[in-house]
């Protein structure tokens, strides 16, 4: 009793901002970065032991930019006070309000997120702070990531997230992230995304992963599936994905794309796929794939190797098509459908379309084959390649 009462006399008379030099100390002293309190601090004391401050910033480390790594307007964090005097840590919701976060991997592989916790290894005969935290509230934030490897820039904005309970060695629960995603090509307004991932278990040295299952919505397609999987010198995933059926020409539309012009614009506005997917350090892999293209049934898969300039290979099997719905309007002032960005024009793709059926106006044929190409000229038709006898 008479330390509660004592920690409330604190809590009355003591101004926390007298030890704002000193955290800022602390922190740089731990991580090797710049970091500023610049709004004032308070202290509240409740069952919990809370700290509440207005802007603040963390900084890049040597030989990146000199803007922070992560900005906010306002922050609150707090304790339980108890467990805290017997050394464990119960820390209460984390929130974040107006954060700016800011990460960078440069030409070299460097990411700016490395080495936070500073270099000197920790002492391994120590005793480990059991630490758990209630859960994380980001609200009205941006992230921004900076591929300087990949030459590509990914934002998003209006960003919030929200998490529940985080305790090492325990799934995460109760994970929903939203905002507006912003990329070359895209529209400029950004394109609006939620991603919901009701339970995800992530092992304590973060080297494997493990999603049940997960919602992700995109425009107007849906999506369920699950990941898991391994990091490490080379990452390896896998899991399965299932959509809604969608209009593809409404999602190209809030992407900022237009959609090809066909004969039929009815076409393109009716898909759904089920697939297993493969990552395997660098390589992908799509098998089985299940398609359903308007009224045509496809089967399939696809894969892509890794390395510098890898080419995507995929084989389709179809029930039936209607050709003629899917020709391009016959404009010659209409601009041709060039693929969206360089991302995009740099895909190469080649494989073969096998159909049990088409028609094309009042032709019908049965057990029709197409070899398709797509590269940076657009997609194409190619011949059969020649046997050894017609050699």
């Amino acid at each position: 009793m008479l330390i509660l009462l004592g920690l409330g006399v604190v809590v009355w008379v003591v101004d926390p901002n007298v030890f704002k030099t000193r955290i800022e100390t602390t922190v740089r002293e731990a991580t090797g970065r710049e970091f500023t309190l610049a709004g004032d601090i308070e202290l509240k004391f409740f069952p919990w032991l809370a700290l509440r401050t207005g802007a603040g910033q963390f900084g890049n480390p040597p030989g990146f930019q000199a803007e922070p790594m992560a900005s906010w307007q306002h922050a609150r964090l707090g304790a339980r006070l108890f467990p805290l005097m017997r050394g464990e840590l119960e820390v209460d919701r984390i929130t974040l309000e107006g954060a700016d976060v800011r990460l960078m991997r440069r030409a070299d592989g460097r990411g700016n997120w490395e080495g936070i916790g500073g270099d000197t290894p920790a002492d391994p005969q120590a005793k480990r702070r059991h630490v758990t935290i209630d859960g994380v509230d980001l609200t009205d934030s941006r992230l921004t990531f900076v591929d300087q490897v990949a030459a590509r820039r990914v934002e998003i904005t209006a960003l919030n997230l929200t998490t529940g309970a985080i305790d090492p060695g325990k799934p995460f629960t109760a994970t929903t992230i939203a905002g507006l995603a912003h990329m070359q090509g895209f529209a400029p307004e950004g394109v609006r995304f939620r991603v919901v991932v009701p339970e995800a278990a992530l092992s304590e040295d973060y080297s494997a992963l493990d999603v049940p299952k997960f919602s992700v919505e995109l425009g107007g397609m849906q999506s369920e599936g699950t990941i898991r999987g391994t990091f490490g010198e080379a990452t390896r995933l896998e899991g399965d994905v299932d959509t809604n059926t969608f209009d593809a020409r409404a999602l190209l539309a809030s992407l900022g794309i237009e959609a090809p012009r066909t004969t039929d614009p009815a076409t393109l506005t009716r898909i759904d796929l089920q697939s297993a997917w493969k990552f395997d350090a660098g390589a992908i892999s799509i098998d089985p794939l299940t398609l359903q293209l308007d009224d045509t049934h496809f089967t399939g898969n696809f894969r892509r190797g890794a390395g510098e300039d890898p080419v995507g290979e995929f084989t389709l099997h179809g029930d039936r098509l209607d050709i003629a719905r899917y020709i391009p309007v016959t404009d010659p002032a209409s601009p041709p459908f060039v693929l969206p960005t360089a991302e995009l024009r740099a895909l190469r793709f080649r494989g073969v379309l096998e159909l049990a059926q088409a028609t094309y106006e009042d032709v019908e044929m049965k057990g029709v084959t197409l070899r398709l190409l797509l590269d940076e000229q657009g997609l194409r038709s190619q011949p059969a390649p020649k046997t050894a006898a017609a050699q």
